[in-house]
């Protein structure tokens, strides 16, 4: 006979079950860390190099499309939205893997598994510190000290990773069942990279000569106003900030991580059936 062990919580997210696995998700992030970066340089050295190549190539590109700023300029800005869309990037698919990658333990025991998803998160963290820390000394020494705004640097980070969270776990759930989902996902990743102004400037994209339409959905994309507010938390000036979208990039990002999550509960008791 089978015994299968579940929670008979049935609140919309317990944290307070999550705080009891605490130990669990310090191991598991602690492992993810361990395996990347223990008895090699490479997984340091990709922090720095896979940044380090997209800035190069975008940032040749960029000044060649858009020479509204001089050349060194504009490789800074492209290096701050492309240092930032790695975390970003980074985090959706860390987080997309996470149930496929720990398929092993999700059937040995009852635990929270809410936690492999958020458990991941930290080697990303890392990655991204990495590369923004010798960006900003860079940054310190050919353009002096960044704004006072940076002191909001810490909101928009968390602002973007709940973002990411959540397309990544809407992801992960849905590719348990559905294996082709994993493949669609860096396609969809690909899209948000140019439909954002990771290396192009959102006044550049607004001033094209493109129907209205592509510029109103351009807008609605939440990442728009992410990776400006991180580019502002630097350099103090926001590049075409408008209220209403931003308020609807926050709708967007709540009904995304509200939604994700209900779909990650539900189907949770299912995920031994189809791993």
């Amino acid at each position: 006979m089978k015994t299968v062990i579940t929670s008979n919580d049935k609140s919309f997210l317990n944290f307070e079950e999550l705080r009891r696995f605490g130990g669990l998700f310090k191991y598991l992030s602690l492992r993810d860390v361990s395996v990347r970066y223990k008895q090699t340089w490479v997984g340091f050295g990709w922090s720095i190099i896979r940044p380090l190549i997209n800035i190069i190539i975008f940032g040749f590109l960029s000044y060649l499309v858009d020479r509204s700023q001089s050349f060194s300029d504009k490789f800074f800005l492209v290096s701050a939205g492309i240092v930032f869309w790695q975390l970003l990037s980074t985090t959706v698919s860390e987080v997309s893997n996470s149930l496929s990658a720990n398929a092993g333990i999700l059937t040995k025991v009852y635990f929270p598994k809410l936690i492999l998803p958020f458990s991941s998160i930290l080697v990303c963290m890392i990655d991204f510190f990495i590369s923004f820390f010798l960006f900003l000394i860079l940054f310190i020494v050919f353009k002096g000290a960044p704004s006072w705004q940076i002191v909001f640097l810490p909101l928009v980070i968390c602002y973007g990773l709940i973002f990411s969270f959540s397309l990544g776990l809407l992801f992960a759930t849905a590719s348990v069942k559905y294996r082709d989902v994993k493949f669609i996902l860096p396609f969809i990743i690909q899209i948000l990279f140019y439909a954002s102004p990771v290396f192009l400037t959102t006044t550049f994209v607004l001033e094209l000569n493109i129907p209205e339409i592509f510029k109103i959905i351009y807008q609605l994309n939440p990442l728009v106003f992410i990776l400006n507010a991180f580019k502002y938390c630097l350099y103090g000036s926001f590049d075409h900030f408008e209220p209403t979208y931003v308020l609807i990039g926050f709708l967007i990002t709540f009904c995304l991580l509200t939604g994700s999550i209900k779909y990650f509960l539900n189907f949770e008791k299912s995920f031994a059936d189809y791993i």
